[in-house]
């Protein structure tokens, strides 16, 4: 599972990193907590258990297509 994740903090507005899932159990955990409204703990779990695939300055495209899009300042 590929995911961007943008980041939001008091020095960096807005930083975008696409991030790898591998292990299936979190994988199926992640689409578990998205299905149930619990974005905040689906995020959680890419942000410490996702490889860093890619970091996305503004402009940039990422270069491949990821499955989820999660905003932190959203969530």
């Amino acid at each position: 599972m590929r995911a961007i994740l943008v980041l939001d903090n008091s020095k960096v507005s807005n930083l975008r990193v696409m991030v790898r899932l591998t292990q299936k159990k979190f994988i199926k955990q992640v689409i578990s907590l998205l299905e149930q409204d619990k974005a905040r703990e689906a995020f959680d779990i890419l942000k410490t258990k996702g490889e860093v695939v890619d970091y996305l300055p503004r402009g940039r495209k990422a270069s491949s297509r990821p499955e989820i899009m999660l905003f932190e300042d959203m969530l």
